[in-house]
């Protein structure tokens, strides 16, 4: 049950931020035109619907460009016709998982710490600054 709550989350979360990123563009009006290799792919999975490899092939190009919530947002205008609703819904949840990948793949690593060398020599540099400054303020 937690595993589908799960999903259902990703999903909402991708359905916003793509709604999101739909309301900039169509508000900006400069919009990117539309890509000619993934229109054409896109053109042979709507014609080979039953197939995987078109599909397959559209996805790779969707990740390879940068193009996800495009895909995403092809297969959610799908959803409501009937005989593509099902398949709709599996690529959808696919993109969602390729896309949070994408993030986790994209994480910064964690902080290394200082080595300690480097912090005795400027605390050296801080006391032989703080020393000259005194003896130049006191002994003058």
């Amino acid at each position: 049950m937690s595993e589908e709550r799960a999903r259902e989350e990703h999903v909402a979360a991708a359905e916003a931020a793509e709604a999101e990123a739909e309301a900039d563009a169509d508000a900006s009006g400069d919009a990117l035109p539309p890509d000619a290799i993934f229109d054409a792919l896109w053109g042979r999975v709507l014609e080979a619907w039953d197939e995987d490899k078109p599909h397959e092939a559209a996805l790779k190009y969707a990740l390879a460009n940068g193009m996800l919530p495009e895909i995403a947002g092809r297969y959610r205008k799908l959803k409501d016709d009937p005989d593509k609703s099902a398949r709709a819904q599996r690529k959808i949840d696919g993109i969602v998982m390729a896309a949070t990948q994408m993030m986790l793949a994209t994480k910064t690593p964690p902080r290394t710490k200082v080595p300690w060398q480097w912090t005795a020599t400027a605390f050296a540099m801080f006391a032989f600054v703080m020393a000259l400054l005194l003896y130049k303020l006191l002994l003058r």
